[in-house]
């Protein structure tokens, strides 16, 4: 997306100046001062700051972006080496750093680039500044969302540079955000979803295994039938947490040449904004890697999703209520509290949902975020009893949620925490502590939130109940061979919808329904199949029935 001037805008340009951090600046000034923290990428120091004079509310508004400098002679002609640009384009980084009064003479000749370092804080600007008056900042302080489709040489040059690659977008939040935040120039309403690679191979090698192993995801935003989910499932042993964990791993990047995770259009990085690994306790530790905030290049975090009490470093429900209802940011035009409560609402009877104060009275989950003033919902707020979990409130009694409730509302929390435009989330296991009943809830659950965040997820899971809420060619089947080699396959069967018993009798095998078989041919070999079936086709399924049958039959 370009954006230009009409001759009656031109009164509207700013005035850049390189300088240093001042409480106030001018209207019609941008001031761009240097962020004095030790962060660099390769040798780049390209965090700074940018105070704008708002005009819709007539003060100084200050937000954090990058920048990268130019060689003299990216712009012009090219007199010396790549790697010479290069270099002094990292010592012109160095230099800002220490003497940004010094670089005034760069505005003019567009040697200089800018960026926001995410979605969300493209989204924090429009929303403070307004579309209008934000492209007329992003346009003098030449930001490359905004520029990133014009054929000035400069930022061709710009896109090329070793700052560029190796700091702006080395992350995955700025790589998302170069790509995708051009949609919210217009305003939070129009943002786009679904930026998020939707084809991708996962390669990888189980423990134990001999082969090699390819996992085709696919997903599709726009289908009538919910494609936002891909199901692993087998039996135990056969690696579903393996591969959880291999993606986990590839998409991290981590050095194992036995592992990799591709975007087949692209065949290379995948577009993914944020990584989000979540599982019950004791899983979450043995299936997903640790975080290591200092140095992923992939906004990651691994989740649990334990009750109170049940780990040490675990925040309790309270408390991340607590921090989600303070939570000012949005995505699209919905507030992270809104995507809870709206979530929620389809599984929980939300407005029943009570959390208990320290007086032992009760405050009503869907009115925390209208509490009254700033001071009353403070008090309000820190009254909550951190110690204490959500309970439903019929009448004068309360009553404990149940597991699979409490489950729904903690994945429901730490989604709507964490969740961005473009997320992946990871999930192993999540049925434990959830009656079959509700699985297709959650799944409704799950998918409301990718739908409204242009996010998509990966789940194992030993219950077939979860293959019924998925069409076939996003289920994985893993099976073992006679020769010990693992194949991963796609259901024969129409999975959406489809019974519970078909689904299981192709993904469990049929040797379970020959084990029966096996065990009752002992006991009626005496006797002919009619006598059998009148005894016993009350009780027997019809698979178990002709499993039977084919075994008296060839006897």
């Amino acid at each position: 997306m370009k954006f230009e001037y009409s001759e009656m805008e031109s009164d509207k340009k700013l005035r850049v100046v390189f300088g240093l951090k001042r409480a106030s600046v001018l209207p019609g000034e941008a001031l761009i001062y240097p962020s004095f923290d030790n962060w660099n990428d390769f040798g780049f120091k390209i965090k700074c700051t940018c105070s704008v004079f708002n005009t819709l509310t007539d003060s100084t508004f200050t937000f954090g972006t990058y920048i990268g400098f130019l060689s003299l002679d990216s712009n012009q002609v090219n007199s010396k080496t790549h790697k010479e640009m290069n270099e002094e384009s990292r010592n012109l980084s160095k230099r800002f750093s220490i003497d940004p009064e010094g670089f005034n003479s760069y505005i003019d000749s567009r040697q200089f680039f800018t960026m926001l370092p995410s979605m969300a804080d493209y989204r924090m600007v429009v929303e403070a500044l307004g579309s209008e008056q934000l492209k007329v900042v992003l346009q003098a302080i030449n930001d490359m969302v905004l520029h990133k489709d014009s054929s000035d040489k400069w930022v061709d040059a710009a896109t090329k540079s070793e700052v560029f690659q190796l700091g702006f977008i080395r992350h995955s939040e700025g790589f998302f955000a170069f790509n995708n935040a051009d949609s919210l120039l217009a305003g939070v309403q129009d943002e786009i979803f679904g930026g998020i690679s939707q084809e991708l191979d996962l390669n990888f090698s189980l423990d134990g295994f001999k082969n090699q192993h390819t996992i085709p995801l696919k997903y599709d935003h726009q289908s009538i039938i919910p494609k936002r989910i891909n199901v692993l499932i087998g039996k135990n042993g056969l690696g579903k947490s393996q591969a959880l964990k291999s993606f986990c791993r590839a998409a991290l990047q981590y050095k194992d040449p036995s592992i990799s995770l591709v975007d087949r259009y692209s065949k290379g990085r995948p577009m993914i904004n944020r990584l989000l690994a979540i599982a019950t306790p004791g899983e979450t530790q043995n299936t997903f890697p640790g975080e290591r905030v200092a140095t992923q290049k992939l906004y990651y975090r691994r989740l649990s999703l334990t009750r109170n009490g049940r780990a040490k470093r675990s925040r309790s429900i309270n408390e991340l209520i607590i921090q989600l209802v303070r939570s000012d940011e949005v995505i699209g035009s919905k507030s992270r509290w809104q995507l809870f409560i709206e979530a929620l609402s389809n599984t929980i009877p939300i407005d029943k949902v009570v959390v208990q104060k320290t007086s032992g009275s009760y405050l009503q989950l869907i009115k925390l975020n209208k509490l009254g003033g700033e001071q009353e919902s403070l008090e309000h707020w820190g009254s909550i009893d951190t110690g204490a979990e959500p309970k439903l409130k019929i009448g004068d009694d309360s009553h404990s949620l149940s597991s699979g409730q409490l489950t729904f509302l903690k994945f429901a929390l730490l989604c709507c925490l964490y969740i961005e435009n473009g997320s992946f989330v990871l999930l192993d296991e999540p049925e434990t502590h959830m009656h079959p009943n509700m699985i297709a809830d959650f799944v409704g659950l799950l998918d409301q939130l990718l739908e409204d965040t242009g996010s998509q997820a990966l789940i194992a899971t030993h219950s077939a109940y979860f293959v019924r809420e998925i069409s076939r060619e996003q289920v994985h089947v893993l099976l073992k061979n006679a020769s010990d080699e693992i194949s991963i396959v796609s259901p024969r069967l129409r999975t959406f919808g489809a019974d519970i018993e078909s689904i299981s009798q192709f993904i469990f095998d049929e040797d379970v329904d020959n084990r029966l078989a096996e065990k009752l041919f002992s006991k009626v070999k005496s006797l002919s199949f009619e006598e059998v079936k009148s005894k016993l086709e009350g009780e027997l399924s019809m698979s178990a029935m002709l499993q039977l049958q084919d075994k008296m039959l060839s006897e």
